[in-house]
């Protein structure tokens, strides 16, 4: 026990100023970060929060002097050469090294007190370097350099959350670069940072349905396995209740319990939405249902209720005239091969219907409504005017 006790501290007080005699006077980041990296086990709290302060010096100097050379051309019009790139990652890396020195400065010392140095003056002297970072992100996404914009605008918003910078005033502009990160990170197929980014606006009303977009697509990019499918309906269903008049997030439950194929929970969520939050929504999918079990009558009433709320839904209007021609079909079998009135006044009902549907949609881009206008035509007797779809049937 007293030998563990006396490596536990040494592990804790060990000291290496060699280390950070090393680093005064380097001007190469690298150079200096393989230096911190090599020796950060031997180095007290207060040497590592030096050391990294070393690291914010170093790249905070070569900031200053590209950016300044950018400013200078900015007023005076002219076109000096300056490192750019060089620039955008020096900022990063001050900032980065920052938290880094900030995390070693509010630990204890080695005779257990808290003596912090570097906040203070860090979180002043970074502004300039944690804004570059915006733009240095705007230029890689324009690049389609998503690695690059991810980094950028992904340091800009998460630096933001650390205690070095909660000092910093409100930011407006804040959900928006946390939007652009959540973007950067999908395209980068970095889709669990991209689902977090993404959380960071969804209180922001103008950001917040297509910050879900990105979310829902970085979600379901990681289904893998069973366990991920599952945790994925929990936290969708659990933005539904939150809010269970989202139908987004009805429709999402509503497709994953068809996926997984829990057709009692998905009908019980259906029936309580449109009993509760009845919607052109709510009532698609109850109608989409009903026709997936071949109940056409009850999926007609629906489709119907939906189109009352939203008159130009072209795939409930045409889901309503397939429905329409089946029933139709029913009762023609039901009575004996014999189209009766009821029927006849479905499929004239599904034609009126797939015309609304073909004025929207003539080329067909939504539905392909032919054939099923073609059908009814057919069942009805009328010949010539199935004879003028026959051409369109193998387009």
């Amino acid at each position: 026990m007293v030998a563990v006790a006396a490596l536990f501290a040494f592990s804790a007080y060990a000291q290496n100023p060699a280390a950070i005699k090393q680093l005064k006077g380097l001007k190469d980041y690298q150079e200096a970060l393989g230096i911190v990296n090599s020796n950060l086990q031997t180095m007290t709290n207060q040497e590592k929060a030096q050391a990294y302060n070393f690291l914010v010096d170093i790249a905070l100097n070569k900031f200053d002097k590209e950016n300044n050379i950018q400013l200078t051309n900015q007023v005076t019009k002219q076109e000096t050469p300056y490192d750019k790139v060089g620039m955008c990652e020096a900022a990063r890396n001050a900032v980065l090294a920052a938290i880094e020195c900030d995390k070693y400065d509010q630990m204890p010392n080695e005779k257990g007190k808290v003596k912090p140095k570097f906040r203070a003056k860090n979180a002043g002297r970074l502004t300039s370097a944690r804004n570059a970072l915006i733009n240095a992100g705007q230029d890689a996404f324009n690049e389609k350099n998503y690695q690059g914009a991810e980094d950028c605008f992904g340091t800009f918003v998460t630096s933001k959350q650390m205690p070095l910078f909660e000092g910093l005033p409100k930011e407006d502009y804040y959900n928006q670069i946390a939007y652009y990160a959540s973007l950067a990170a999908y395209n980068n197929k970095n889709y669990p940072a991209a689902s977090k980014y993404a959380d960071l606006c969804l209180n922001d009303t103008a950001l917040a349905n297509d910050a879900m977009d990105v979310k829902i697509l970085s979600m379901k990019s990681l289904l893998k396995t069973k366990e991920d499918s599952v945790n994925y309906a929990n936290e969708i269903k659990t933005i539904y209740d939150k809010d269970p008049s989202n139908e987004r997030m009805f429709s999402l439950l509503v497709e994953y319990y068809q996926a997984s194929g829990n057709k009692d929970v998905k009908k019980a969520l259906i029936e309580k939405q449109v009993s509760t939050y009845p919607s052109k929504m709510s009532w698609a999918l109850k109608g989409e249902s009903e026709m997936g079990d071949q109940k056409w009558a009850d999926a007609i009433v629906s489709y119907k209720k939906s189109l009352e709320l939203d008159p130009d839904f072209i795939q409930v209007r045409f889901n309503l005239a397939l429905c329409q021609n089946n029933q139709a079909i029913t009762l023609k079998d039901a009575n004996g091969g014999v189209l009766a009135a009821e029927s006849k006044t479905l499929l004239q009902s599904s034609i009126e219907n797939l015309e609304k549907v073909k004025e929207k949609d003539p080329n067909r881009v939504q539905v392909n409504w032919v054939y099923t206008m073609y059908q009814a035509y057919y069942l009805l007797g009328n010949t010539a005017k199935a004879k003028e779809l026959e051409s369109l049937l193998q387009k």
